[in-house]
């Protein structure tokens, strides 16, 4: 039960970071938990990997640094106010990256526990912990006026079948192979998320954008 607990804070860390900065950029920073998963896996649990996913983790840092720095570009027509717009494109990729770590570290913690019980098990204490994390953030931070209308939208109901399916599936994965090369394959979700960003939500796609995104989506499928 702490454990669960501790994963699912830091599960919870991914919907403040997405709704920190641009979905695009975010999601390609989100996604490199895998890194740091590999890392865990490697250094804590004595998983081995080779040089090829060496040379990806090397990719992956490339790809994030990119993109850091093309966050800190301003705007040509908000140049007068660069002291204001720099800390918080910095802020929320901070908050990007801090996620990422806090989540890799929990997709390793989630091996461990599932070898040391079962899915079905890992799933129910996962997810009623996750519940009440949510209900105490929400309470902690928002006060005590809960909104459901948007939960009314089909989008919602759709969206969170989806997303309970996918961690199901993800678990059920994480039980029959090892964590470095699970969390890897999963991450390909990056490459929807910068096609419906484009599409969907209007944002702006540079060329120095999509490379950065292409690097760090490249290095995570090599890991």
């Amino acid at each position: 039960m702490p454990l669960c607990l501790a994963i699912s804070l830091c599960y919870l860390t991914f919907y403040y970071a997405l709704d920190a900065g641009e979905l695009s950029i975010t999601s390609a920073i989100l996604g490199t938990y895998p890194m740091y998963t590999v890392l865990f896996a490697v250094f804590v649990m004595g998983e081995v990997i080779v040089s090829r996913q060496w040379g990806a983790l090397i990719a992956i840092i490339a790809g994030v640094g990119l993109l850091s720095y093309l966050c800190s570009q301003t705007p040509a027509n908000e140049e007068a106010d660069i002291a204001s717009i720099k800390p918080t494109a910095r802020g929320w990729l901070y908050i990007a990256l801090s996620s990422s770590v806090l989540m890799g570290t929990a997709d390793a913690m989630c091996k461990v526990i599932i070898d040391n019980s079962n899915v079905s098990a890992f799933s129910l204490y996962l997810n009623t912990m996750q519940i009440a994390a949510g209900i105490a953030l929400k309470l902690l931070f928002e006060g005590r006026n809960f909104c459901f209308e948007a939960l009314k939208s089909k989008y919602s109901l759709i969206g969170l079948l989806i997303l309970n399916i996918g961690g199901l599936a993800f678990t059920l994965a994480l039980s029959a192979g090892q964590a470095s090369i699970i969390v890897p394959l999963s991450s390909s979700y990056l490459v929807i998320v910068t096609i419906l960003s484009w599409l969907f939500l209007k944002e702006e796609m540079s060329i120095f954008k999509v490379f950065a995104i292409a690097v760090v989506v490249a290095g995570i499928m090599a890991l």
